[in-house]
């Protein structure tokens, strides 16, 4: 068991709506641990229905790498990746990836995999 989880995930909520500038529906933030860094992608979809990104600021990040301190403090196998998913009600869902990982939990470096994702997500932001 990994104590005070509600806290972190309310702590990631938190973050992701003062990142947010405009009336929204929903929200996710992913984050990729690297062996020597961490990478965020984060978007939101306005009322309207358009997809925008969404800016990561420092608490968040400081919340996600908590986080991750917490399962590694608890014993808990690291996962090198994270979504958090947040409609504007406030429910949310949290996906763990632990897949293309190294033994340490983090995510292996993929120059194919990052420009496909990097491409995927310009497509849905429009760019």
């Amino acid at each position: 068991m990994i104590p005070n989880l509600e806290v972190s995930y309310q702590r990631i909520a938190n973050g992701i709506v003062e990142c947010i500038p405009y009336e929204w529906e929903d929200a996710l933030v992913t984050a990729i641990v690297y062996p020597e860094s961490i990478s965020f992608e984060g978007e939101f979809r306005t009322t309207a229905g358009e997809i925008r990104s969404l800016s990561v600021s420092m608490e968040l990040n400081r919340a996600f790498r908590e986080l991750r301190e917490k399962f590694e403090a608890a014993g808990q196998p690291l996962w090198g990746q994270a979504t958090f998913v947040l409609d504007s009600r406030g429910k949310f869902e949290m996906k763990w990836g632990y897949e293309n990982c190294d033994e340490n939990g983090d995510t292996i470096w993929d120059a194919d995999q990052w420009r496909r994702r990097q491409e995927e997500r310009d497509k849905r932001l429009g760019l």
